[in-house]
């Protein structure tokens, strides 16, 4: 009949057996730390990359859908005309049901003059639905209105590099000519999340009303246009009945060119996790080049202690006592390695705080404890050999061990 095991006494003995030798204790499970802090390290730096990636696109408006025209400009007449995107359309995607909001651009490169330097920028003609669809955020005064669309007030807002430039001038004087026409500057304005030129604002872009803004071109066409669903499970149908209702109006499907940015949320998301399951592996690598260490010492402890080992069995200990002894030992070994480095793995990316505040570093509970369940499981599974080897032990042959 087997023994209650001993849990006090084998505690007591695999510390001693440890601070006996607690260089070679203290190096061992330096390899714990550098492995498990590499997992915590993957697992923080993974979930908070992955968040980061999709606020930005989420910034930029996840229910948008973006409509462009793809016909050629070398097309000229009344069918390059019925080929492009038309107020008509507009009017028609707005009762699309799902739809919740739609608006239109007119885009221009007129030339601008400032502190002496003449340069092309880039004029959006839009209306205040604008705004809140592309997720722009005033920096000072105000966007256009209502009021500015219909009485065609030229007005114009300017983005925040483009302001700088402009106030550096000593002869600015809160307006600025385009097409030879004076705007008064009322906002300034950016992204809320850059696109880095990507979309159609860039560094040096203007807003004006977009009657104003018909004035200067010369048919109905429209050059692009932002739809927004009502909800996220609004985007894949809406975005559907939309394109759907461009090709009966239109009659050529290939003509237009959808966007839709939780499209590229998903694909950003699979991507996240593709590299974080990449580098899991990695650090799975280490954490396993880690248990070998660990069964390494231990079968050198065994091989130390084999006398030790033989009195024990002659004075009758059991079998599964010495095995959970040596399996103790191998536990102590990884578990405080795995604390220090589940502390590192922490604390590194944690200060990334301290020099930006763009990225919100997140550690979840999950993490710290699958990160220490890993490094017990290391422990555990390569302690096992150097224990089992223990418990094997001819009694007889370890007492004549020299």
């Amino acid at each position: 009949m087997k023994s209650k095991l001993p849990i006090r006494e084998i505690l007591v003995t695999a510390q001693r057996a440890l601070l006996r030798n607690w260089g070679r204790t203290v190096l061992t499970s330096l390899s714990m730390v550098v492995g498990t802090a590499s997992f915590m390290l993957v697992v923080v730096t993974g979930i908070s990359g992955r968040e980061y990636t999709l606020d930005l696109i989420k910034g930029v408006g996840v229910n948008l859908i973006a409509l462009s025209n793809e016909s050629s400009d070398a097309i000229v007449g009344a069918r390059a005309l019925s080929d492009r995107l038309n107020f008509g359309d507009l009017y028609a995607i707005r009762r699309v049901p799902g739809i919740g909001s739609a608006v239109a651009l007119l885009t221009a490169h007129p030339t601008m003059t400032e502190q002496g330097v003449t340069r092309r920028i880039s004029l959006i003609g839009t209306t205040p639905e604008y705004q809140q669809i592309r997720n722009i955020k005033v920096v000072r005064g105000s966007f256009i209105d209502e009021n500015d669309e219909k009485s065609r007030n030229k007005v114009c807002l300017v983005t925040d590099i483009l302001a700088k430039r402009l106030e550096a001038d000593p002869f600015y004087r809160g307006t600025i000519s385009l097409y030879g026409v004076r705007f008064k500057v009322i906002g300034v304005f950016r992204e809320r999340v850059s696109t880095f030129g990507q979309m159609e604002v860039s560094d040096n872009t203007a807003i004006i009303p977009l009657s104003v803004m018909r004035y200067f071109k010369t048919n109905d066409a429209i050059d692009f246009m932002y739809a927004s669903a009502e909800t996220m499970e609004d985007v894949p149908q809406a975005s559907a009945a939309v394109m759907k209702l461009l090709v009966e109006r239109h009659q050529n499907q290939s003509i237009f060119h959808m966007d839709i940015l939780s499209e590229m949320l998903e694909t950003a998301d699979k991507i996240a996790l593709g590299l974080m399951l990449v580098l899991l592996v990695i650090a799975a690598i280490s954490l396993v080049a880690s248990g070998i260490n660990i069964m390494n010492v231990m079968l050198i402890t065994v091989t130390e202690r084999t006398r030790e080992i033989g009195l024990k069995k002659s004075v009758g200990a059991y079998r599964h006592v010495l095995l959970t002894e040596f399996l103790v030992e191998a536990l102590m070994l990884s578990s405080g390695g795995g604390l220090v480095g589940i502390a590192l793995g922490a604390v590194v990316p944690y200060s990334v705080r301290f020099f930006t505040s763009a990225i919100r570093i997140q550690i979840p509970p999950i993490a710290v404890a699958l990160g220490f369940g890993v490094t017990l499981l290391v422990g555990l599974t390569f302690g096992m050999i150097p224990a089992l080897r223990a418990a094997r032990m001819n009694p007889v042959e370890a007492l004549r061990y020299e």
